[in-house]
């Protein structure tokens, strides 16, 4: 006997096993189902789009539906999913206007307003056929509805820990200074099955990290593409994330770095000294033992990078490369780097080679800063600055 409505055991059904992401054969079933109706109906479609943040590439399920057009490099869509300067300037037009009005303002005018807005959320590129680029379109509408208030709104939309973790387990850290070479048969061949099935290469991982949105194109052809962080937004949000999975665990990565740019943007030079020497402990010592010089750099230019900082690394000039270049409002920090050599050497360096002269008539003050570090503590010895005052950017040039 068994009371009325109320099943024996051996009447529930045990529930289907659940789909796993790693079950990658579940969703290419799931997909070429889904294929394999729309096909059928083919003479009562006349326009079917679908997205996703990742690609799938010609798998079987394809077969199911083979006449699909790939238009994620299409020149003629590098526009379709952002805006354009012209449509900033037609929608956000009244945005601007009052906050240009307001007290909040810190701009001298409109175009260094936008400038910074251009730098901070504007360089999507979805094709190597044309330079238009586009801004985030979710970023840009949450920071002119928040009063034009300059945030790293991607943080709020969710960043992706995965994309993250595989740059730190493919060590892919120069991904910070500079851009990265990739074939393009690594976007073409590249299927989010790599992920569960561990095929992923070290192209592969750059090929994710596009499609996901952390870098976009700078320049390319139709054999491979230079990859680059689009924005300050981005490059901020994704340089704090690695580095301190990098850093030692329960690091304060973000606090040390953030009192050094309030520092250096106050010209406090020996105040950021200071913080970045206590930034260079949180980091194993294997991270600083592979290249001398340029992992001490890399680690330095992620300093800044990460607390949102304008910054550059191999800043290029007419007589060579600067180490490091940090813009601040009202100061610019010129800074080289050396490894087991006294500071002198490295200021006179930029001295010698006038890497300050691309900065004359910036109307900032001008760091010029060498520094030394030292291999056997992995951390600054000690450093030597001259400073060159906005009223005589050319004092130095004579």
């Amino acid at each position: 006997m068994r009371s009325a409505g109320r099943p024996s055991r051996t009447d529930v059904r045990p529930k289907p096993p659940r789909c796993p992401f790693s079950r990658a054969p579940c969703t290419r079933t799931a997909l070429s189902d889904f294929y394999s109706i729309i096909k059928n109906r083919n003479e009562k479609i006349r326009f079917f789009f679908i997205t996703g943040i990742t690609r799938l590439s010609n798998l079987s399920i394809f077969s199911k539906m083979n006449n699909l057009n790939d238009i994620s490099m299409d020149a003629f869509y590098s526009c379709m999913f952002g805006f354009t300067e012209d449509e900033i300037d037609s929608y956000f037009q009244p945005f601007t206007d009052s906050y240009m009005d307001s007290r909040e303002c810190s701009f001298a005018n409109k175009e260094e307003f936008r400038t910074a807005v251009r730098e901070y959320y504007d360089g999507y590129r979805f094709s190597y056929r044309s330079d238009e680029k586009v801004y985030n379109p979710v970023s840009i509408g949450l920071f002119f509805s928040s009063g034009c208030y300059f945030e790293n709104w991607w943080n709020s939309t969710g960043v992706s820990t995965l994309a993250v973790q595989l740059a730190r387990k493919y060590d892919l850290i120069n991904i910070i200074s500079e851009y990265s070479s990739v074939g393009m048969n690594a976007f073409t061949t590249f299927d989010i099955a790599m992920l569960a099935e561990s095929t992923l290469t070290t192209e592969s991982v750059y090929a994710l990290l596009f499609y996901t949105g952390y870098l976009t194109i700078k320049k390319g052809n139709s054999n491979h593409l230079y990859l680059g962080f689009p924005n300050r937004e981005i490059s901020s949000s994704f340089t704090l994330s690695l580095v301190t999975r990098y850093a030692k665990a329960d690091s304060p990565v973000q606090g040390i770095a953030a009192i050094g740019l309030d520092a250096a943007s106050e010209g406090d030079t020996e105040t950021f000294i200071k913080q970045m020497s206590k930034y260079y402990e949180l980091f194993p010592y294997e991270l600083l033992d592979k290249d001398k010089e340029k992992s001490y750099q890399l680690i330095f230019h992620a300093f800044f990078v990460a607390s949102g900082a304008q910054a550059y690394a191999e800043d290029s000039s007419l007589r060579g490369r600067a180490d490091n270049v940090i813009i601040c409002k009202d100061h610019i920090y010129i800074c080289e780097l050396k490894v087991d050599e006294p500071a002198d050497i490295a200021l006179n360096q930029i001295k010698n080679r006038q890497y300050y002269r691309k900065y004359e008539g910036s109307k900032k003050t001008i760091h010029l800063i060498g520094i030394s570090f030292s291999s056997s503590s992995r951390n600054i010895e000690n450093y030597m600055e001259e400073t060159i005052p906005e009223s005589s950017h050319s004092r130095l040039s004579k």
